[in-house]
Order: C-alpha cells, then sequence, then structure tokens
C-alpha cells in the first residue's frame, strides 16, 4: 500500500508541475507578444542565445519563454538569468521547500519574527481569534481588540494571493458573531500610507516597497531587488493584476526614472498621479531594508524572501506581508537582473 501511495503521489507531483509549467510558458508568451507589439520584436540573435541557455544551462526549453522576455525588457539577452518557471520547480524546492510555505500561515507573523513592525492585531485560526500577544480573545471582547486604534483594520485571509483574498472592515459593519465565516487569516491596523506614496500613485491602495532577500550558503542574508508597487482605480486593496511599479536604487532607496505598467510597458510615472517617479526617494528607506534583513535572519532556512513594506503617514516601517512560498523573481530578474548570479542555482537543474 505504501508503495502504490508513494506512486500515486508522485504522479500527482509530475501532474501539478506540467500544468504550472503550461501556464508559466502561456504567461511569458502574452508577455512577450504585448512587449513586441509595443517595441518590435525580440532581436534573433538574443532569442538563440535565451534557447541555447535554457537548454545548456537551466536543462530544458521550456524555460526559454521567460528567458525571451527578460531580453526584451532589458533590450539584450545575458547571461546568469533564473527564468521564473525554473525559479518555481527546479530552485525553490531545494532553497525553501515547505518551510517557504509558512508564509501563507499569516498568523505566524509573530510567532516566526516578534517584530513590531508587523500591523498585525490578532490572528483567526481553527475556529479561535487570538490576540498580538497570544491571548485567547472573547467574541465580546473583538470590538475593542480589533478597532482600538482606528475604526478600519484589514483582513487578510491565509488563502489570499495577489491582493485576492484581502478585506476592509468597518467598525460600523462590524458583527464579531460572524467573524468565524472569514476563516483562517489576520487582522491587521488600517495603514495611513506615507505622503510621497499618495502623491505618487494618487490612489486609495496602500504603495508597497517589495524588497527581495536571499540567504547564501554560509548564511549571509542580502538584499537583491527593490522596487515600489502601486495600485490603479479606487479600490483600497492593491492587486498584482493592475500594479504599477517604480524600480527603487539598492543603496540610496531613489526612485530610478523608468517605471512599469502592469503589461510591462515603461513609464516614468504613474498614470493616474502624472508626478513622475523621478526625484523621489523612499522615506527612511534605510530602515526599510534594515527591518528585512533582520527578519530574514529569523527564518534563513527559507533561503529567499519577498517583504512587502511599507512607510506610514508618521514615518513608520510595516511589514505588510512576507512570501517565501512563490515569491516570483521574474520583474526583478527582467529589469535588474541577473540579481542571484552568486548563488549558482542553476545547479539545481532536473537531471
Amino acid at each position: 500500500m505504501s508503495r502504490l501511495f508513494q506512486t500515486a503521489k508522485t504522479v500527482a507531483k509530475a501532474a501539478i508541475r506540467r500544468h504550472y509549467a503550461r501556464n508559466h510558458i502561456r504567461a511569458a508568451r502574452a508577455k512577450l507578444a504585448k512587449l513586441e507589439q509595443a517595441y518590435g520584436p525580440l532581436n534573433a540573435a538574443d532569442r538563440a542565445r535565451c534557447d541555447a541557455y535554457a537548454v545548456d544551462v537551466l536543462g530544458h526549453a521550456k524555460f526559454a519563454p521567460w528567458l525571451h522576455v527578460y531580453a526584451h525588457v532589458a533590450g539584450r539577452y545575458k547571461d546568469g538569468w533564473i527564468a521564473d518557471n525554473f525559479y518555481d520547480e527546479c530552485v525553490l524546492p531545494q532553497t525553501s521547500g515547505q518551510y517557504g510555505e509558512l508564509s501563507g500561515l499569516r498568523s505566524l507573523n509573530m510567532t516566526l519574527f516578534g517584530a513590531p513592525e508587523f500591523p498585525d492585531l490578532a490572528a483567526q485560526v481553527n475556529g479561535m481569534v487570538i490576540s498580538r500577544d497570544g491571548t485567547p480573545v472573547a467574541t465580546k471582547d473583538l470590538v475593542e481588540v480589533l478597532f482600538g486604534q482606528g475604526d478600519r483594520v484589514i483582513f487578510k485571509s491565509d488563502a489570499s494571493q495577489s491582493g485576492v483574498g484581502v478585506q476592509v472592515l468597518d467598525r460600523a459593519g462590524f458583527d464579531p458573531a460572524r467573524v468565524g465565516h472569514l476563516g483562517s487569516g489576520v487582522f491587521q491596523a488600517f495603514i495611513r500610507q506615507n505622503e510621497l506614496f499618495q502623491r505618487l500613485g494618487n490612489c486609495p491602495a496602500v504603495a508597497t516597497l517589495r524588497l527581495t532577500t536571499a540567504c547564501d550558503d554560509l548564511g549571509q542574508i542580502s538584499l537583491r531587488s527593490a522596487y515600489l508597487r502601486f495600485g490603479q482605480g479606487r479600490g483600497e486593496v492593491l492587486m498584482s493584476s493592475d500594479e504599477v511599479n517604480a524600480l527603487v536604487d539598492l543603496e540610496s532607496g531613489e526612485l530610478l526614472p523608468t517605471g512599469y505598467l502592469p503589461n510591462w510597458l515603461r513609464t516614468d510615472r504613474h498614470p493616474q498621479s502624472d508626478v513622475p517617479f523621478a526625484g523621489h526617494s523612499i522615506p527612511n528607506y534605510a530602515d526599510c531594508v534594515q527591518v528585512a534583513l533582520r527578519c530574514h535572519a529569523r527564518i534563513p532556512y527559507v533561503r529567499c524572501i519577498g517583504w512587502d513594506l511599507t512607510v506610514d503617514d508618521a514615518g513608520a516601517v510595516k511589514i505588510m506581508e512576507w512570501n517565501g512560498g512563490h515569491n516570483g523573481i521574474k520583474f526583478t530578474e527582467a529589469t535588474r537582473g541577473p540579481s542571484f548570479a552568486d548563488l549558482n542555482w542553476q545547479r539545481f537543474r532536473r537531471p
């Protein structure tokens, strides 16, 4: 029976890999089509080098489509890139494994990191609401615990992803008796974003600074990527499908002149504000970086983490969430990569 179970498990994993491989290829080809429509076809020599690198270094032609996108965005081929589907399929199982999936269990934020920068108020898990300090919260005390700092809170489901599963709760319409219907997740204080972020994006969704940190084989943790993510429209939750990204200088925290729309077409400003990115810097950027590095040091066996931080209207650094399971690297690799070449992730190619 155990051998049969193991065989079934292996077959299921292979099916899942094929499913994600097809999705990656479709997504990359769609992205490339948009870029080629706007800026012209990918250089034939660069395409050929991407194709060769995918097979010779990464081990399969299916990794070429994301490399094509990278080369088009970068304007040329570069050695050392990690295709996003190679990262998902080959790198993550070896560098994070099941530990990376802990980031989906948002109630563990305080247990894992104990960081005051998390705006967590309480968590709901398995029918219990637990306060930030680990104390169970009775139904009659929920309003006081959740709305003691303001009239709005954010609930993030453990199943939330790319902005889906995130809700804004108002004191006026909150019913403590129905909180169980929200399922497992974390309640966070509503953040009023820094004035600069509001001015640059001109939208209600809180802009987030995505910092990507990586841990090498000796346990040294370093910053690999930084960009500022804005929402669009009048929604209060930042959705990945709508985000406008502004690149950030890793050392200084200054916004670089070129940003990117959701389809990765270039822009020098957010379309809603019409304010250029250049000439602005992330408030308290050095503190943001140190917070990410300090927290990553608490869980170094998750070797690559994407941190979503912001700076509030008082200048305080806030960690909105961390992503260790599927923190895609495609935007980072395309716009400023190769960002992980020294880590030799190519060695994880499948035989």
